[in-house]
């Protein structure tokens, strides 16, 4: 069987989608299995780490203002039905399954049209406009809210599924995660993070609260992950902390998230419903912004 996952913009696209193929070729003998994502995308990283075959689609969202940069974006939209028509020919997928993102939408449509196979994965409970959009002519919408119903046109084909957790998170325990990271047991350790894509206003309180609070207290450990696109800039501003100081270590992505999340004794970040389903996963307390 040969299965193409489609979705980006943010890790919460990509996390359940990975997650959904180490499933998924542990069950089916055989299974092959390839991604497609945005062209450029940072969060393309976590599939090509995982040793995935990677195809990417140039593409960009539409403003919700009148703007000239529609003008591009709706351009690029037509020619990426182009470059999926591409993509599913060469990889002749039986089944396409898309997990939310901009790039979901020309993979799909084209997919609906050559009577493929597809499932769209919804993690949150406002549906994102590609699962509005195409609910309807998809063979099966997994949810991980039994709110989301109400705001899809289709309900037949929908089920309730939850959201499906990458499995380092079962393969690790607190105990093992402090180990790892070197935490002492009577150490406390902060983890944050804006989410993939991080937060500038984010990145800027908890470089303060490292400054003023946690380097001045040598039994609290704190590691904050800025999101790619901010790191250059405040390694610029806080270089001690990004070489780590004082208990302090700035990065720009967790790549072992099970890890920190495990490790952690509070983690500070956004709810986004990925993220909240794998701090339910850790265990961890949690600040939500």
């Amino acid at each position: 069987m040969r299965i193409l996952f489609c979705g980006g913009g943010t890790a919460g696209h990509v996390n359940p989608a990975v997650a959904m193929a180490e499933i998924l070729q542990n069950r089916i003998p055989g299974c092959e299995v390839a991604f497609v994502g945005r062209e450029g995308g940072n969060e393309n990283r976590i599939i090509k780490d995982k040793g995935y075959k990677l195809y990417t689609i140039r593409i960009r969202g539409i403003t919700r203002s009148i703007s000239l940069k529609n003008v591009k974006a709706i351009s690029l939209a037509l020619s990426s039905l182009n470059k999926a028509n591409e993509i599913l020919t060469d990889f002749h997928p039986d089944l396409v399954i898309g997990t939310g993102g901009y790039v979901c939408w020309p993979v799909l449509k084209v997919a609906i049209k050559r009577k493929i196979k597809t499932v769209i994965h919804e993690s949150n409970a406002y549906p994102g406009l590609v699962t509005r959009r195409l609910n309807k002519r998809c063979d099966a919408v997994l949810l991980n809210f039994e709110e989301a119903r109400k705001y899809l046109k289709r309900r037949d084909n929908t089920f309730i599924v939850g959201n499906p957790i990458r499995g380092g998170f079962k393969s690790i325990n607190e105990r093992l995660a402090r180990k790892k990271l070197g935490i002492k047991d009577d150490e406390i350790l902060i983890v944050s993070f804006g989410g993939s894509i991080g937060s500038e206003k984010l990145n800027d309180t908890v470089a303060k609260l490292m400054n003023e609070y946690v380097s001045k207290n040598e039994k609290i450990k704190h590691i904050h992950a800025t999101g790619v696109r901010y790191y250059e800039k405040i390694e610029k501003e806080n270089p001690i902390f990004c070489n780590g100081y004082s208990g302090c270590k700035i990065l720009p992505y967790l790549d072992e998230a099970p890890i920190y999340l495990s490790a952690a004794d509070i983690t500070i970040t956004r709810s986004g419903a990925n993220t909240i389903s794998e701090l339910e996963m850790a265990g961890s307390a949690a600040i939500l912004v």
